[in-house]
């Protein structure tokens, strides 16, 4: 199966980037295809999967002139601005440029399954695509979700094949603030100790063989 996974934040960055790197390591190792599309604050080389990243900042080859963005729960001491701060210009190209980013990967990469960490505007990317697609839910969600965002993240949700959850509590949320049904909610196992830079191998197989068993089955009920 061809995966292709989306997040807005770096690899190996905060729970929700060491759980999409070692999800996408443990599923490449059992013998998946798997890409990934990320923001960063840097070009970064010598990965072992393949990554493609949206480049905010000071770099002189940067997509993006202004810092990455950051979910208010993240980075507590940074001084960069959260995604609601953007300016509505601001905003607009950050989503234009991970537009023609995924777009050029399905293209290329022509993609069975697209997971995205978080809910809202890369799930909603992957609903405008057409791919089936699939989503992790994170505690950010949840804190000070910007009104222009909201609209976004219920297409998303809505409309996506699975939503993941790390913990019982999260998706007890998840169901309320977004009143999604039961059946498409799902908790992983062995998430939570994908969410640091010490990968428990178990879990990490556990996790990907859950993710692959769930993608044939969105794959399944829309295909037949």
């Amino acid at each position: 199966m061809r995966i292709l996974l989306t997040h807005h934040a770096p690899l190996r960055h905060l729970p929700p980037g060491w759980f999409a790197w070692h999800s996408a390591q443990a599923l490449a190792a059992t013998g998946h295809e798997v890409r990934l599309l990320v923001g960063d604050w840097e070009h970064r080389f010598g990965e072992t999967l393949e990554v493609e990243r949206v480049v905010c900042g000071d770099d002189p080859n940067a997509d993006l002139t202004f810092s990455l963005p950051r979910f208010t729960s993240e980075d507590p001491a940074s001084n960069r601005s959260t995604f609601a701060e953007l300016t509505d210009g601001q905003l607009a190209r950050y989503r234009d440029c991970q537009r023609r980013r995924l777009d050029n990967l399905i293209l290329h990469f022509d993609p069975h399954m697209i997971h995205c960490q978080h809910i809202w505007l890369l799930g909603q990317l992957a609903l405008e695509s057409g791919v089936p697609y699939v989503l992790s839910a994170w505690e950010a969600e949840f804190i000070d979700l910007d009104a222009r965002f909201r609209p976004l993240a219920e297409q998303a949700a809505e409309n996506a094949g699975r939503i993941y959850l790390a913990d019982e509590s999260t998706r007890r949320r998840m169901q309320v603030a977004f009143d999604l049904p039961q059946e498409r909610l799902e908790t992983l196992a062995g998430a939570q100790r994908l969410t640091d830079a010490i990968a428990d191998p178990f879990a990490a197989e556990q996790v990907a063989a859950e993710l692959a068993a769930s993608y044939q089955q969105v794959l399944t009920e829309r295909f037949g």
